[in-house]
């Protein structure tokens, strides 16, 4: 049975925007400018999208996206027992993206794209003591966990939230667009590493069928039951005198999991017609390889790299593994110290039974194999508060189809932050 709170669905969503709105506005501007007390700032986001070549069909978007967020710290201090942080935020989403609406691909063109909707976002509070800290609220595990420093700067949301965990988790996991009710544990060892671990809701939308409506303004909160829970555990490792940064994780999910492939006597779906064998939970292992190539991150002439792949069970699963890839190149242009050129690679390839299961359903439509990026992208710093980004992407096999033309789309991104 389903253990779930809709109390909170009752609350008037734009009654809490404009109540965020105020109290962001009502913090002083002072206060962003200093580690401790009251902070608060807000970043809007307008993105256009134009398909230059095949793809599903050929077309333009403009969506867009705006994040408030008010936090407040205690004061640094040795003597304190525990020191305290708390933080809340709001998103809006505006228009359709470049894949819902012309792309067809699969692993998401634009990391700005989703439901359109306005929410309450990730909020929790945060206890710290010495070295470990522990975080609690509606959180978004891709915040903390599997980041990279050059895949940040790159638009597809396979160089974000890795396709081997959104692909093959129950609505992408606890991921942007949608936080997740969880407790992160933390332990810093220095400049030389950290570990973590996080427990979330199984199901951020508390809909296994992907119904947006279901928490569309994220005030509705389901745990356990049938959705079970999401974990992950990422060590992180600096070598001292060293260039490179290591990371090695795994996670799992505690929900039943269709094969994708065989019924429950074992024999083929697409045989049988019947239901499909269910497993119990889900999981996963991936690793980073991070490496600073030149310079000193935020200065000109800083160039980092990073290799990141995963796996996951080919039996329960819609992607077997997927890997990427990037380099990120600071001040590039003598007369631009604070531009940024990165260009990423990402290949994700499917599950060999789910595509023999595909190939057998409809053996006249092409067999799932693979959907591989190639983004090129470059932010021009207007000033403190202003960037602008032209993106290239080239898509081939979108959908993870070989019948679908390789697509050649360009995104161009304006973001504004206070």
């Amino acid at each position: 049975m389903k253990n779930s709170c809709r109390c909170l669905d009752r609350v008037s969503v734009p009654v809490l925007s404009i109540a965020l709105t105020a109290l962001w506005l009502a913090c002083p501007i002072a206060a962003a400018e200093t580690k401790a007390g009251w902070s608060s700032g807000i970043d809007v986001t307008v993105e256009g999208a134009a398909g230059l070549h095949g793809g599903a069909q050929h077309g333009s978007t403009l969506h867009g996206m705006a994040l408030n967020r008010v936090e407040w710290q205690q004061a640094e201090n040795a003597d304190r027992t525990v020191n305290l942080h708390a933080f809340v935020s709001a998103l809006t989403l505006t228009g359709r993206g470049p894949s819902e609406k012309f792309l067809g691909d699969f692993l998401a063109a634009s990391n700005i794209e989703g439901y359109a909707s306005t929410r309450l976002y990730s909020w929790w509070v945060e206890a710290a003591r010495g070295d470990w800290s522990v975080r609690a609220g509606a959180l978004l595990a891709d915040e903390e966990f599997t980041g990279t420093s050059a895949g940040g700067n790159l638009f597809n949301s396979a160089f974000g939230w890795p396709a081997f965990i959104s692909a093959n988790t129950l609505n992408t996991g606890p991921a942007f667009y949608v936080a997740a009710p969880g407790i992160r544990l933390e332990r810093k060892f220095g400049e030389q590493g950290a570990w973590r671990v996080g427990v979330y809701d199984g199901d951020t939308f508390d809909s296994p069928t992907g119904d947006t409506d279901a928490t569309r303004h994220g005030m509705h909160y389901g745990l356990g039951g049938a959705q079970g829970f999401f974990a992950i555990s990422e060590a992180e490792v600096t070598p001292a005198e060293s260039a490179n940064r290591f990371k090695v994780g795994a996670w799992a999910h505690t929900a039943k999991f269709a094969d994708v492939r065989d019924d429950e006597s074992g024999r083929r779906l697409a045989a049988t017609g019947g239901a499909a064998r269910l497993h119990r939970g889900n999981y996963g292992a991936y690793g980073v390889i991070e490496r600073t190539l030149a310079g000193k991150s935020g200065e000109p002439g800083y160039v980092t790299s990073y290799v990141r792949g995963g796996l996951a069970p080919t039996d329960r699963n819609a992607l077997g593994y997927a890997v990427d890839a990037g380099i990120a190149a600071t001040g590039l242009l003598p007369t631009r110290a604070k531009d940024i050129t990165a260009l990423g690679v990402v290949h994700a390839s499917f599950s060999p039974r789910f595509a023999a299961n595909a190939r057998a359903t409809d053996p006249a439509s092409p067999t799932p194999d693979f959907e591989q990026v190639v983004e090129l992208n470059h932010t021009i710093s207007l000033g403190e508060h202003f960037s602008v980004q032209p993106d290239l992407q080239y898509i081939r096999h979108p959908g993870g189809s070989a019948a679908q033309r390789g697509a050649l789309a360009l995104l161009l991104r304006v973001k504004a932050t206070y």
